[in-house]
C-alpha cells in the first residue's frame, strides 16, 4: 500500500464537529437545537482540549458555514459558537484545563424497571416545576418573542435537576435506552433535551438515531370497523422501509380483517403516533401471511406553549366539511404524558383539526400501574411560573413584615389569594397562641379565593406556603374539619396530612357541601 493510498483519519476536532452535524440533520424539533449545540459546547469545553485544537474547530466551522446547506437554527447555532471560541480568547489565551468527574457518591443504579417511571416523572412533572423557579428566581425572560418558553431553559432545567439526583454514569447510560420512550408518555421534543444534557453529563457528543417506534393511536373515525381492543394492537405496530418510503404497519386479527372486507368499501379511518412526534393517516388494509393496516406519515405534532395553558392542534380522521366550533368528547385524550381535553375544531377544506388544551400531566402511576415511584401532580411550565412568582412573593412579603411583594404581583388575580395566605401566615407566628377558629376563618378565606385561579391554575400548591406555615400545621393536633379544609384547599399535601384527614367527618363534609365557595 501507498503512503498515498492511506486513508486519513480526521482530526478529534473534525470527529467532533461531525458528530454534531449528524445529530443537527437528524433533530426531530429544530427548536431545540439551542441545547443541543449548547450541551455539545459545554461537553467539548470540559475535555480540556488545547489550542491547536480550537484553532482546528474554529476553521472547520468557518467551512460548514460556507460550504453547507443548513437550516436556519442550525446555521444560527454555529455562527454562535464560532463567534464565542473567537470572543472567549480560546484562540489566542490560555485553554481551560479538562473537567474534573462529578461529584460522588452517586446513587445506586436504578432498577430497569424503574427507569421508563423515571423518565415520566422527570420530564411531566418535575421539569415544569424546575423551569418555572429557574425563570422566576433567576429574573430570566421567562418567554421567548414568539411566546414559547426557552429551550435552554428546559436544558437548564433537566442539567440541574440531574446533577441534583446525583444519577451514576450507568444510570445516565441506561436513560439512554430508545425502549424506554412512547409517545403516550414522552413529548419528544423533551426526550431530544433530555438526551443532549445526559450526553454531555457523560462527556460524549455522539448520539445514535432517534427510534421511530413504538406507536400509539391517536383517534378512529366514528363508525370505523375497526376492532374495539385496535389501541392494543398498534403497541405491536412495525417501521417498514420500502422503495424510498416509510410505512408503519399495524397486524390485525384474520377474522377482524375478514369482518372489515366484509363492508364492500373499507373505511378504516384512523390517525397513529410515533415515538419521533409524527402523525400517520391510515391509507389501506394490506393482506398476506398477516393481514395489516398500512400508515403513511404526514406531519409531525407540536405543543404549544404560548398560552397560560399548553395547547396542541392534533389532525382528526372523520372529516366535518364547511364548520367549526365547539366539540365535546367522552374521553379526554392521552398523548405526550399529558390528558388534554378538546375545545373546539375546525376544517381547513382538506382536513379536521381538533383543538386540544391541557389539562393535567398523567400521574406516573396511570402509565406505569406497577410503577411505585415519588410523584406530584403537575401543571403546565405556565402555572407553575405563576405559582413560583407568588411563592417567592408571600417569601419576601414575610422577610419584609409587610404586603408590598404581594400587591406588586403581575397576575392581578393573584393578588386577593396572596394577601390572604399572608395573613394566615401572620396569624400563625405564634403558634401556641392562635386560635382554632382563626385558622378556620383564614383557611376558608383562601378557600374561597382560590376559586377564582383554580380553573386555570389548579389547587394551591403545598410548597408555596412559607416554611413556617407549613410547620406549623405539621406540629400542629388538626381536627377533622380543619383537615377536611386543607385538602380542600392545597394540591400535594404531605401524606400525613392526607392520612389524617381520612375519613372526613360528618362536620366536615357538611361544611364541604355548604360551603359557597365550591359554587364559586
Amino acid at each position: 500500500m501507498t503512503a498515498s493510498s492511506v486513508p486519513v483519519r480526521p482530526s478529534r476536532a473534525e470527529s467532533d464537529l461531525e458528530a454534531l452535524l449528524a445529530r443537527m440533520r437528524r433533530r426531530l424539533y429544530p427548536e431545540t437545537i439551542p441545547v443541543l449545540v449548547s450541551y455539545w459546547l459545554k461537553t467539548v469545553y470540559a475535555a480540556g482540549h488545547k489550542r491547536d485544537w480550537w484553532k482546528d474547530l474554529n476553521k472547520l466551522l468557518k467551512q460548514v458555514l460556507r460550504e453547507q446547506f443548513l437550516d436556519a437554527p442550525s446555521r444560527q447555532a454555529l455562527m454562535e459558537v464560532r463567534a464565542w471560541i473567537q470572543q472567549d480568547g480560546l484562540l489566542t489565551a490560555k485553554t481551560p484545563p479538562a473537567a474534573p468527574p462529578g461529584a460522588e457518591p452517586f446513587r445506586a443504579n436504578l432498577r430497569t424497571e424503574r427507569l421508563a417511571p423515571y423518565i415520566g416523572q422527570l420530564l411531566n412533572h418535575w421539569l415544569s416545576a424546575e423551569v418555572a423557579r429557574l425563570l422566576v428566581n433567576e429574573s430570566e425572560p421567562a418567554f421567548q418573542q414568539d411566546g414559547g418558553i426557552p429551550a435552554l431553559a428546559t436544558g437548564r432545567a433537566l442539567e440541574r435537576l440531574l446533577v441534583r439526583e446525583r444519577l451514576s454514569p450507568g444510570t445516565l447510560e441506561m436513560l439512554l435506552q430508545p425502549e424506554l420512550l412512547s409517545p403516550r408518555e414522552v413529548y419528544p421534543a423533551d426526550a431530544e433535551m433530555l438526551r443532549d444534557v445526559v450526553l454531555a453529563l457523560l462527556g460524549r457528543t455522539a448520539a445514535p438515531a432517534t427510534p421511530v417506534m413504538p406507536a400509539t393511536l391517536l383517534g378512529v373515525a366514528p363508525g370505523s370497523p375497526l376492532p374495539p381492543d385496535y389501541r392494543e394492537a398498534v403497541l405491536h405496530a412495525s417501521y417498514v422501509e420500502c422503495q424510498g418510503s416509510e410505512e408503519v404497519h399495524v397486524p390485525i386479527r384474520t377474522t377482524d380483517a375478514l369482518e372489515i372486507l366484509k363492508g364492500g368499501a373499507v373505511r378504516i379511518a384512523s390517525i397513529i403516533v410515533t415515538t419521533d412526534g409524527r402523525w400517520w393517516e391510515s391509507e389501506n388494509l394490506q393482506s398476506g401471511e398477516q393481514y395489516t393496516v398500512v400508515y403513511r406519515p404526514v406531519g409531525r405534532l407540536r405543543i404549544d406553549y404560548s398560552a397560560d395553558h399548553a395547547r396542541l392542534d392534533v389532525p382528526w380522521p372523520d372529516t366535518q366539511l364547511g364548520w367549526s366550533g365547539v366539540v365535546h368528547f367522552q374521553d379526554p385524550f392521552e398523548l405526550f404524558g399529558r390528558e388534554w381535553r378538546a375545545s373546539s375544531w375546525e376544517t381547513d377544506g382538506q382536513r379536521t383539526w381538533l383543538h386540544l388544551v391541557f389539562s393535567r400531566a398523567l400521574p406516573v402511576v396511570e402509565v406505569q400501574p406497577d410503577a411505585e415511584p415519588r410523584y406530584r401532580q403537575a401543571g403546565s411550565a405556565a402555572s407553575d411560573i405563576a405559582w413560583a412568582a407568588l411563592e417567592n412573593a408571600l417569601a419576601a412579603a414575610m422577610l419584609q413584615h409587610n404586603r408590598e411583594p404581594i400587591e406588586q404581583l403581575r397576575r392581578p388575580d393573584f393578588i386577593p389569594l396572596g394577601r390572604a395566605i399572608f395573613e394566615l401566615a401572620q396569624s400563625m407566628k405564634h403558634r401556641r397562641l392562635v386560635r382554632r377558629e382563626t385558622i378556620e376563618i383564614h383557611l376558608r378565606a383562601i378557600r374561597y379565593l382560590q376559586a377564582v385561579v383554580s380553573l386555570e391554575y389548579g389547587r394551591v400548591p403545598w410548597r408555596i406556603l412559607p416554611t413556617p406555615v407549613r410547620a406549623g400545621f405539621l406540629k400542629s393536633r388538626l381536627d377533622a374539619d380543619l383537615l377536611a379544609l386543607l385538602n380542600q384547599v392545597f394540591e400535594a399535601l404531605p401524606e400525613i396530612l392526607i392520612e389524617a384527614g381520612r375519613p372526613i367527618g360528618r362536620s366536615a363534609q357538611a361544611a364541604h357541601s355548604n360551603s359557597p365557595s365550591q359554587a364559586a
